[in-house]
């Protein structure tokens, strides 16, 4: 009787050592390496409305262009709107209040210091693609913001996210805000 009740306690504890690798159904594919592979999701610190400046049809290769860089600021929280140059930016700065504008620097030299009535004026962000680095250097010199490319989304998202909380702290509002 002692042996098999002895059999029985190796038995199980056997059993219950064994049991800590068994997985439930689908928890197998929790395990690191296997499964389904998620996309990690970025939510704005400071969200912020954001206008994309296209360069012409012309130009092929903008960083701007590229339709994962809008979608991408949106899926964040940002507001984007994207207009196509040549346009009238006085009318489009007018018209929206913008706290980023995201533009090659050929078309970012040509945007105005448009005052807004009661409106802080815009951070132009510069998008340089594949610079030299004098290039780069007298870029900075002009622009308080320089975004050289090609650069993962996840490092662009974080650069304009350091500029609205930069924004944010000139304006006096320290804290993110519920948009």
């Amino acid at each position: 009787m002692v042996s098999r009740v002895s059999l029985a306690l190796v038995f199980f504890v056997l059993v219950g050592a064994r049991a800590g690798g068994l997985s439930a159904c689908g928890d197998k594919f929790l395990l690191v390496g296997r499964g389904i592979l998620f996309q990690h999701a970025y939510a704005a610190i400071y969200p912020g409305a954001i206008l994309i400046v296209q360069p012409p049809k012309a130009v092929k290769s903008a960083a701007v262009r590229d339709s994962r860089l809008v979608t991408a600021l949106k899926m964040a929280g940002h507001k984007v709107d994207v207009v196509q140059q040549p346009a009238n930016f006085v009318d489009v700065l007018r018209r929206s209040a913008y706290d980023i504008v995201l533009a090659e620097r050929a078309d970012a030299s040509s945007i105005p210091e448009i005052a807004t009535e009661g409106r802080p004026k815009a951070t132009i962000v510069a998008v340089l693609e594949d610079p030299a680095s004098a290039d780069l250097a007298a870029a900075r010199q002009q622009f308080e913001v320089v975004l050289k490319t090609p650069e993962r989304l996840s490092r662009i998202l974080n650069l304009l996210d350091d500029v609205m909380k930069v924004r944010r702290e000139r304006l006096g509002r320290t804290a993110p805000s519920g948009d």
